[in-house]
């Protein structure tokens, strides 16, 4: 189940579509369906619950009706599935508001459904953003060893969207993003001018005469035109969001596949991920990603959104 944090609309489906084939292909017999933050019949509350009603004997169920993982026959009837549904969310980096969504929906679902935490920092998401800086002619699509892939006056803004803790997220990206273009990069945070302008002095100090702005977003994290806005405002170049890159699938299929490993549904609580004090949220279930194996199945490779 891929947790969509936008209403549903033609851009947030295609994204959602384009991930789900990546993933599909790499887990061959998984239903993948998606669940949006807006109300209606395809929202995430909606969608985990027609899947949980669909599973013989309701929430508690742990019965098994899907393709094995690795591609290789059907399971059978009698074999034990660890939950109706995994939940991952389609974001790479923290958000106070969207994880809070997220535990309660999960929550309310039931003891057969949980959830991961986001898909980042992992050094694929730095491939991801590179791929995404070719669209705009200014960097090299070919590491060459020794040799910087982009003029020396570029300089990169990566913009997470979530505040300070998504900025701090952000950062890993961009330390790889400098060790493989070989020009300044700066972490920023897409609500706060501050530090947008922050960002673009350290780049100016560098040497930086040209600004592109490279998204760490998968794209619903931000609504219409508050990418455009703050690269006009800063004088930047924007990339396109990192959207429906094969990292994004690759990384959902991580999660799902650690999730696979998790618990039995009804067990003891899992330790849950870190606060911002270094605590463990305390009976939160989450393992890693956001699928499901609901009953009746879907045709494989299929982004299934529920009726609307």
């Amino acid at each position: 189940m891929l947790a969509v944090p936008a209403a549903q609309s033609a851009a947030s489906e295609a994204i959602a579509t384009g991930i789900a084939d990546v993933a599909s292909s790499l887990c061959p017999g998984a239903v993948i369906q998606a669940g949006y933050a807006d109300g209606g019949r395809a929202s995430l509350a909606a969608v985990l619950g027609s899947i949980v009603a669909a599973r013989p004997g309701g929430s508690e169920a742990a019965s098994w009706d899907g393709a094995a993982l690795d591609g290789g026959d059907a399971a059978g009837p009698d074999e034990l599935s660890p939950y109706a549904a995994v939940v991952v969310p389609l974001a790479i980096t923290p958000d106070p508001g969207r994880d809070a969504w997220i535990r309660q929906t999960v929550a309310e679902a039931g003891p057969s459904v949980v959830s991961t935490d986001q898909l980042g920092p992992h050094p694929l998401l730095a491939g991801a953003l590179h791929d995404r800086l070719t669209e705009t002619g200014r960097v090299g699509q070919r590491r060459i060893a020794g040799l910087s892939l982009v003029k020396l006056e570029v300089g990169v803004l990566v913009v997470a969207a979530g505040g300070e803790d998504a900025r701090q997220t952000a950062e890993t990206a961009a330390v790889l993003l400098t060790a493989r273009l070989g020009v300044p990069v700066a972490a920023v945070c897409l609500d706060s001018k501050a530090g947008l302008d922050h960002g673009v002095a350290a780049l100016r100090g560098a040497g930086a005469s040209h600004l592109v702005m490279a998204p760490y977003l998968i794209g619903p994290e931000a609504g219409p035109g508050e990418l455009a806005g703050a690269a006009a405002a800063v004088g930047a170049e924007c990339a396109p969001v990192i959207g429906a890159h094969p990292a994004i699938g690759q990384l959902v299929t991580m999660r799902y596949g650690t999730a696979l490993l998790g618990q039995q549904p009804g067990g003891p609580a899992r330790a849950g991920p870190l606060d911002h004090a270094g605590q463990r949220h305390a009976g939160h279930r989450s393992t890693g990603s956001w699928f499901d194996k609901p009953a009746p199945a879907a045709p494989h490779g299929r982004l299934t959104n529920g009726p609307r």
